[in-house]
């Protein structure tokens, strides 16, 4: 299935290539669960100790934070059009765990691109 936030991920995937000591000191594994209609619909795993990011659960990593948001949710987001805190607030963005470690994210999720 493919999904509106999927650019998004990529354009992540290519961040943390360039950026390798950005993510690195984020020092945290996260997985998104990317929801439509209520439903998880897919999952990717942001492994900033390692500096990368997959489609899929955590494969030898110790999950810190698990976020979960919906498709559209995502996008905005990442285009600066929704405030992750506000989102949080608004039961938009669900967070278990580590939450103070998702505030470290925000520099390597902030896109310029286009969607």
């Amino acid at each position: 299935m493919s999904l509106q936030s999927d650019a998004v991920f990529q354009k992540i995937i290519d961040g943390l290539k360039e950026n390798e000591a950005k993510a690195k000191a984020v020092n945290g594994v996260f997985v998104y669960k990317i929801t439509k209609d209520g439903k998880v619909a897919k999952e990717w795993t942001l492994d900033c100790k390692n500096a990368k990011a997959y489609e899929g659960p955590a494969q030898g990593v110790k999950v810190d934070t698990t976020l979960t948001v919906a498709d559209e949710d995502m996008v905005d987001i990442a285009l600066g059009k929704l405030n992750p805190q506000a989102a949080f607030m608004k039961g938009k963005l669900k967070i278990a765990g580590n939450i103070m470690l998702t505030q470290k994210l925000a520099p390597l999720l902030k896109t310029d691109a286009k969607l």
